[in-house]
């Protein structure tokens, strides 16, 4: 794991959908091989981060337009306002298709591109999750 401004980078060996939480495998410097876990409760927003051959631009697809083979990071954001970015561009398993598997976990969430809102405003945020709440109490 590796922190940013914008967040927690994670450059996993290996992700893993698990019966509650997403698990993260990665080798820490310190602890060798470890497993980081995003709970599936806890998921405001999810979405890939793939680059766009046409603009050479890094993309934010809407929910229609993700595929399983679309390459690049996963991006969550968690009830906390953290931002989690899984860098999965080079591996076996692709942004894409850990995308569609997480989002069978997470109906809740808010999932792919969201243009009409901006989870980085604090505003836009605390809808977001005033909106994943109220879903929440509504059908359980």
């Amino acid at each position: 794991m590796k922190k940013e401004s914008g967040g927690l980078v994670y450059k996993p060996e290996k992700v893993k959908m698990g019966q509650k939480e997403f698990l993260i495998w990665e080798q820490d410097p310190e602890k060798g091989r470890i497993c980081r876990k995003i709970p599936y409760d806890s998921i405001v927003l999810a979405y890939p981060e793939v680059y766009d051959e046409e603009t050479g631009q890094i993309v934010t697809p809407e929910i229609q337009d993700i595929t399983k083979e679309m390459d690049g990071s996963l991006i969550i954001w968690d009830q906390n306002h953290t931002m989690f970015r899984i860098d999965l561009s080079g591996q076996t398993e692709r942004a894409g298709r850990v995308f569609i598997q997480l989002a069978r976990h997470i109906p809740f969430a808010f999932l792919g591109s969201t243009p009409w809102m901006q989870i980085e405003n604090d505003q836009d945020f605390r809808e977001m999750l005033r909106m994943t709440t109220l879903y929440k109490e509504i059908n359980r």
